[in-house]
């Protein structure tokens, strides 16, 4: 793959992920940083070691499903590909971009949140945080103590979502770009013939 695709899906990557996967979710980071990133196959097996006593996958599920966490951050995760598109090359075609977002849509997330979840929250703050959501409801339970408590220990995980991130989107990506591939060499070559001088993203 072009190293400028991948300088692309780095922004998107650290765009979605500054947005951090905590509670507080009307935050927003003030800018977005490029990282450099292999152009060879993105390793995927990100490894986080869990805690001696972590959330359960039961609870982790039922958490998600009182926050609708995961699907407000598949939606940012998606979102931050149109947000982002000018830093990609002029010649990508169209149906790139919706294979793409299809297939982010579809992708399994869950196992991403088991890792995450799992190596930074524990059983007992997790059963607490439950508690506290079917008390207080969704609404309430936003500014609580509990919800604090979960907030900072998210927080102290976000440099472990973003790695997480970035291997789910380039793996994702490399799926898509290897369809298009051919696609996009010939544009590419169009395009450079179309406008002598043109000199692609570093």
């Amino acid at each position: 793959m072009k190293r400028s695709i991948f300088h692309f899906f780095v922004v998107v990557t650290v765009a979605a992920s500054l947005l951090t996967i905590d509670h507080a979710q009307g935050k927003q980071a003030a800018t977005v940083v490029r990282v450099p990133v292999t152009t060879t196959a993105p390793d995927d097996s990100v490894s986080l070691p869990p805690l001696a006593d972590p959330a359960t996958p039961d609870q982790i599920r039922e958490y998600l499903r009182l926050s609708g966490e995961l699907d407000s951050y598949r939606a940012r995760w998606i979102a931050a590909v149109d947000k982002n598109r000018s830093d990609g090359e002029p010649y990508w075609p169209e149906a790139f971009w919706t294979s793409l977002k299809a297939e982010m849509q579809k992708t399994d997330l869950m196992p991403m949140y088991m890792l995450l979840f799992q190596h930074g929250i524990s059983r007992e703050l997790m059963q607490r945080v439950l508690d506290d959501y079917k008390r207080l409801g969704a609404e309430h339970f936003k500014g609580s103590l509990e919800w604090f408590v979960l907030s900072s220990a998210e927080l102290k995980m976000s440099s472990d979502q973003k790695k997480i991130t970035l291997a789910k989107t380039l793996e994702v990506t490399h799926k898509i770009y290897a369809i298009y591939k051919p696609e996009i060499e010939a544009a590419r070559v169009r395009y450079m013939a179309e406008h002598p001088g043109w000199v692609e993203r570093k």
